[in-house]
């Protein structure tokens, strides 16, 4: 309820996650659990497939958040551990939309074809962590502490756009009776990639002040994968070439690779926190704040497979490199995410919560290969800000939080995914038929509201604390 401003301290169950020095910190052994018992949201993403073209999405889910065991080891007073299951990132997004107009699109025939074009989006990419953190007092005031995660990465995403242009029954003869011109492209991948990494944090603590700083390791790959598929599909036909007059190359290239044919690594940064707390002399009310920097992750081959070697066999494509069919590649920007939070002790057993934080994209505005944006997995890059509040209440040593988290998502210039507003027969800045130049004026909304619930049962210590 504190978004996240715990590095600095106060991160209890989710010490393990954010500073795992603050383990420590634990007067007795606990079972937490934290759920959401259900979130609900809406985006709009304007302009994504041309001018006024938009796709909206909505999704209304429950999902379970954490569940961690914390323990005070009674012959070794100095210690605490901790082992956990954390759901560390959940987006889905599916939208549709079919465009139709009639336009003069067409060189071949003369007057106005019907345009339809059908684009059809799902994206669904979830982060589990399963891990293990210890931490140790080393002197009255200061703690070390460190923590290994089995990260599994889950990606599933489908794209397909199909384009047909056909004349009109006002200009319909015997010749073009069955005439359609047409653009097609699928894309799909899916994967579950499983990789290590660790965190190593520092805490020092006063009775009104404390500080932390956490560092997590890129994350290391190649342990397993299992889910594996990939396909990439495109093809074209009847299309005139608009400068010159004379019929292009009809075509159709697709590939499919899964289970052991497919190599997948879904790559994570570097990342520093640093964090700190400051209560009232009353210790009644506390301020918390966290910043953290991730750095860059270089364009790399997310998913690679062999291609089939007679790919492109019988077209005039034949002669092209198609050995990088089926990858697909990522990367990231550095970016700086800031959180503050707030407790306030309204009694002795009741506390309100309340905290704002940032989540700036890592992929906004990347082009993870220039030479071919293709590549990338189709996406509609979001910048977030959290917003939560929530009361927590201490029953018989026990610990019941609940509270609400609205999520606003903006987005404001990101490139289109396809211009269907303003097609050409063929356009040879992208190479593609049927479409226009895809612009920079992507404006995305995104709204979300989230009912969270949290309990902490405590085992041992002094519970009326």
């Amino acid at each position: 309820m504190i978004a996240g401003a715990v590095v600095g301290g106060g991160a209890g169950a989710s010490s393990i996650f954010y500073n795992p020095a603050i383990i420590s910190d634990i007067n007795e052994s606990k079972l937490s659990l934290n759920a959401s018992l259900f979130a609900y949201e809406i985006s709009d993403a304007k302009n994504i497939l041309g001018e006024n073209i938009d796709l909206q999405s909505t999704r209304f889910y429950a999902i379970p958040r954490s569940v961690s065991f914390m323990y005070k080891p009674a012959n070794h007073p100095s210690w605490s551990l901790e082992f956990a299951y954390l759901n560390v990132a959940n987006s889905e997004s599916s939208g549709i939309n079919f465009t139709e107009k009639n336009i003069d699109i067409l060189t071949y025939l003369p007057g106005i074809e019907r345009y339809q074009a059908y684009t059809d989006l799902k994206t669904d990419i979830r982060t589990d962590f399963f891990g293990a953190g210890g931490s140790i007092k080393l002197s009255e005031n200061f703690f070390a502490g460190s923590s290994m995660f089995v990260s599994v990465n889950s990606k599933y995403s489908t794209y397909q756009l199909d384009i047909n242009a056909s004349p009109t029954a006002s200009t319909t003869n015997n010749e073009t009776a069955y005439y359609n011109a047409k653009h097609e492209t699928q894309e799909m991948v899916k994967f579950n990639d499983y990789r290590l990494l660790w965190k190593f944090g520092i805490f020092y603590k006063k009775p009104r002040f404390s500080a932390g700083l956490n560092i997590t390791t890129p994350s290391v790959g190649g342990i397993y994968s299992d889910g594996k598929k990939v396909m990439r599909k495109q093809g074209q036909n009847n299309i005139t070439n608009p400068e010159t007059g004379e019929p292009m190359q009809n075509f159709l290239i697709v590939d499919y690779a899964e289970k052991k044919e497919v190599s997948v690594a879904a790559k994570s940064p570097f990342a520093i926190a640093a964090g700190c707390t400051y209560s009232t002399p009353d210790l009644k009310k506390t301020i918390y704040t966290t910043v953290e920097y991730f750095s860059s992750v270089a364009s790399y081959r997310m998913v690679e497979a062999d291609e089939n070697t007679n790919l492109g066999a019988g077209s005039i494509l034949e002669n092209e490199d198609f050995t990088e069919w089926l990858t697909f590649v990522d990367g990231a920007n550095p970016i700086f995410n800031a959180a503050i939070g707030y407790r306030s002790y309204l009694k002795n057993n009741l506390k309100l919560l309340a905290g704002f934080k940032t989540d700036f994209n890592y992929k906004k505005k990347k082009e993870t290969s220039t030479t071919s944006p293709d590549k990338s997995i189709k996406s509609n890059n979001v910048d977030f800000y959290h917003i939560t509040s929530g009361l927590s209440l201490r029953i018989k040593g026990q610990d019941i939080t609940a509270g609400l988290q609205y999520t606003l998502g903006l987005n404001n210039g990101n490139k289109q995914m396809v211009n269907l507003s303003d097609p050409v027969e063929f356009n040879f800045e992208e190479l593609k038929a049927l479409q226009g130049t895809r612009t920079n004026t992507v404006k995305t909304v995104y709204n979300s509201f989230t009912l969270l619930l949290a309990a902490s049962f405590n085992f041992g210590g002094n519970q009326k604390k």
